[in-house]
């Protein structure tokens, strides 16, 4: 329904099982407000809504919409007047969304969502806590990873050696079951005579 000049989301009550709808580049908001997006609510379905390059001004939308909506995941909402209303727009929607995994033009990373759920929190004071921790957690994990694998080297190392031990020390069992006796008592007997000879 992009490109439609649509002004008003309504008539969703009728389709149980919709998930994803997009309203972009339409006039919703341009004369009835906030009124013309309530019709989302009408749809709990719904988890991806691109209703972006509207006429949403009232940044009421986030608490009167998008925190209604129990199973909404996917927004795109650029293109609004609201986006420059809500204030720290991106942290604001996120922290505000538990589930939300994508938000207009990129995705909603692990980090993204601990920023801002901090950020909601405690400020800029708390991020940076926040950043500071991930930081070093990252760091601790990097090294656990680089001395596992240096771990996992040195016992291929070890594993090979005592391969190749194993495998000598059948070799020599297999070539000592192999020798005739009879055969190591006639050199003997030869190396004797030669004594013999030589005195």
């Amino acid at each position: 329904m992009t490109d439609n000049m649509i002004t008003k989301i309504e008539g969703l009550g009728n389709l149980p099982v919709l998930d994803t709808i997009q309203l972009k580049r339409n006039r919703i908001g341009r004369t009835g407000g906030l009124s013309d997006v309530l019709g989302l609510l009408e749809c709990p379905t719904l988890t991806c809504v691109d209703i972006s390059d509207n006429y949403i001004d009232d940044e009421a939308v986030l608490p009167e919409v998008w925190m209604k909506m129990p199973k909404i995941l996917v927004i795109y909402m650029q293109g609004n007047g609201c986006t420059k209303k809500i204030k720290n727009y991106r942290k604001t929607v996120i922290s505000s969304i538990p589930e939300l995994r994508y938000l207009d033009d990129r995705p909603v990373f692990e980090d993204d969502r601990a920023f801002a759920e901090a950020w909601a929190r405690g400020g800029l004071e708390e991020e940076r806590k926040e950043r500071e921790r991930i930081r070093k957690e990252k760091e601790e994990k990097h090294w656990k990873n680089h001395e596992a694998f240096q771990d996992m080297i040195k016992r291929a190392r070890e594993e090979k050696k005592q391969a190749e031990e194993a495998k000598q020390a059948a070799l020599r069992a297999i070539e000592g079951e192999n020798s005739d006796p009879k055969e190591e008592e006639s050199t003997e007997v030869k190396e004797e005579e030669e004594v013999k000879q030589v005195a």
